[in-house]
């Protein structure tokens, strides 16, 4: 089967490591990349011996998909220029820089009919998709994403920037979208001019709640989901791989019963970008949208992170 043409626009961190995992994957010929900046091009160019396209428009017409991997306000800009001409589209999280821009690009990706995937990379984590299997029915679900900080990222809010993750991951979880209406949040900014520290609470349908913290400044790096649900407590360690698992017994209740029972179990590290490349791949060559994050899936997460800004926009207002 054929190569599948695929170009990189950004070459910044997150770009290298596409470029990186492009020529690693034997199914994928690199067309080559494209940075507004001259000296980031040669640089990485150099480094990659990769051609450095001097045009947006000459490299999205020589390939049949791109990787955008661009700062997330000019997603909306770029993605709109690669699928209006029929490419295919990996776009890095968030899918763009509110819902009303994002719907438009879904909407664009169906009427040209081309896959349209978002990199939602922790889709991939091999813990979190080890805790799936396991099929846990979330009554209350506690998650921290806490990071150093860097100037990377910092131009969206920390909701878009690390919160993203761990809506799309709960919302899987839970398969099925929050109460918008519930939805309550608090945040502030600390060192940059938007947000850099939030929690967020919201309820479901199904009755489970959820509430997530994320911080771009702070002493050490959590990336950690509990889970409540009937009978279990799963305490989740994506970063190290380690799922500890409490179950009660069926004599949890008797007089002198062993209450739970314990098990950690450490799953195999696995490279959550190089699956997300395969899945964009194969998806392609199969003409379907069935693996990787999708345009749709990541909408909703986009939707649910407008909701959450509009709270902390009208909280920094009052």
């Amino acid at each position: 089967m054929d190569e599948v043409r695929i170009g990189v626009i950004g070459a910044g961190v997150l770009g290298s490591y596409h470029l990186g995992k492009c020529l690693m994957n034997k199914d994928v010929r690199l067309c080559g990349f494209y940075d507004a900046n001259p000296d980031r091009r040669r640089a990485v160019n150099d480094t990659f011996s990769v051609k450095a396209y001097s045009g947006l428009a000459d490299l999205i017409g020589d390939v049949q998909a791109l990787i955008i991997a661009t700062p997330c306000s000019s997603h909306y800009e770029i993605a709109l220029q690669c699928l209006g001409a029929g490419k295919h589209a990996l776009i890095e999280k968030p899918l763009a820089a509110s819902y009303r821009e994002g719907a438009e690009l879904v909407a664009m990706a169906q009427e040209k009919g081309v896959i349209l995937h978002v990199g939602h990379s922790e889709a991939f984590n091999a813990a979190f998709t080890r805790l799936q299997s396991l099929q846990p029915v979330p009554r209350f679900i506690e998650v921290h994403r806490l990071a150093l900080y860097s100037p990377r990222g910092t131009d969206v809010p920390v909701v878009l920037d690390l919160m993203v993750h761990d809506l799309q991951l709960i919302m899987r979880l839970c398969g099925e979208e929050p109460i918008y209406e519930r939805i309550a949040a608090t945040g502030v900014p600390v060192i940059s001019h938007d947000i850099d520290i939030a929690n967020v609470r919201m309820a479901f349908p199904s009755g489970c709640v959820a509430n997530l913290t994320a911080s771009r400044i702070s002493a050490k790096r959590m990336r950690k989901i509990r889970i409540f649900a009937p009978g279990n407590y799963f305490s989740v360690n994506l970063d190290k791989g380690e799922i500890d698992r409490y179950s009660l017994t069926p004599d949890a209740g008797a007089p002198g019963g062993t209450p739970f029972t314990f098990a950690q179990e450490k799953v195999a590290a696995i490279d959550a970008l190089e699956m997300e490349l395969r899945a964009f791949v194969e998806d392609i060559r199969e003409k379907t949208n069935r693996r990787g994050v999708g345009g749709k899936e990541a909408l909703v997460v986009l939707k649910a992170a407008d909701v959450i800004l509009g709270l902390l926009s009208s909280g920094k207002k009052s």
